[in-house]
């Protein structure tokens, strides 16, 4: 289980020609076990973003038990990747179920301690609105109309399990549970709950879009 600031690294996955965090892991491992074993995120992320608890798992035959590996690992990795828990796992489990937080503020102004991870969309939002938004997105769907432009050629048909909100004061968490993502396709559920939410788009509307299969008919991505 991995903390990190992502802002020195374009995104979780191995690249060849750029820093990664899975990269970095794998340094790490390299000196610790002598080998570099192949490690499975719980998802890929773009550039600069960053997890507060991403799980990951890898095999090995080393002899560190399974919850001492956290600290043989922190000794090694730079500042801006942590470690935050490690222990041994059963064979099937598995890490496709994954959660995206992303946080918003009604206001254009922010704490100096969140400016860069926070969406100022200078708007007041009716939770309300959003949540019954939310609810038309999940489930089963044809996300094509979520899909970022350039995105690789996948299979658009994703799971979403759950999109649960929480306010507080201007403060917006929206935390999307799916099994699967397409390219910014948490970015633009979140652009489209803010339109719910401002009374631009209202849940016919997101039904709509998503049976046109067309990003076209969908508003911003947000940042």
């Amino acid at each position: 289980w991995i903390s990190y600031k992502g802002t020195r690294y374009a995104g979780f996955q191995v690249q060849p020609n750029a820093p990664t965090v899975c990269a970095v892991l794998q340094d790490a491992m390299q000196a610790v076990f002598g080998c570099r074993p192949d490690v499975k995120g719980c998802s890929r992320t773009d550039a600069g973003v960053h997890a507060y608890g991403q799980e990951c798992t890898f095999y090995t035959e080393s002899r560190i038990s399974g919850d001492r590996f956290v600290h043989a690992m922190n000794a090694l990795l730079p500042r801006d990747i942590r470690v935050r828990q490690s222990r041994e796992m059963d064979e099937d489990f598995s890490v496709r179920r994954r959660n995206f937080g992303y946080l918003l503020t009604e206001s254009r102004e922010a704490s100096p301690f969140l400016v860069r991870t926070i969406w100022r969309t200078g708007k007041q939002l009716d939770l309300a609105k959003m949540e019954a938004a939310a609810k038309v997105l999940e489930g089963r769907h044809d996300f094509t109309s979520f899909r970022g432009n350039n995105a690789v050629p996948s299979d658009p048909v994703r799971l979403v399990h759950e999109i649960r909100l929480r306010k507080v004061g201007p403060l917006i968490w929206i935390y999307v549970t799916g099994e699967g993502f397409l390219y910014h396709m948490v970015r633009n559920i979140a652009g489209a709950l803010v339109d719910a939410g401002s009374s631009v788009l209202a849940p016919h509307d997101l039904e709509r879009i998503l049976e046109a299969r067309d990003r076209r008919e969908l508003g911003l991505t947000a940042p």
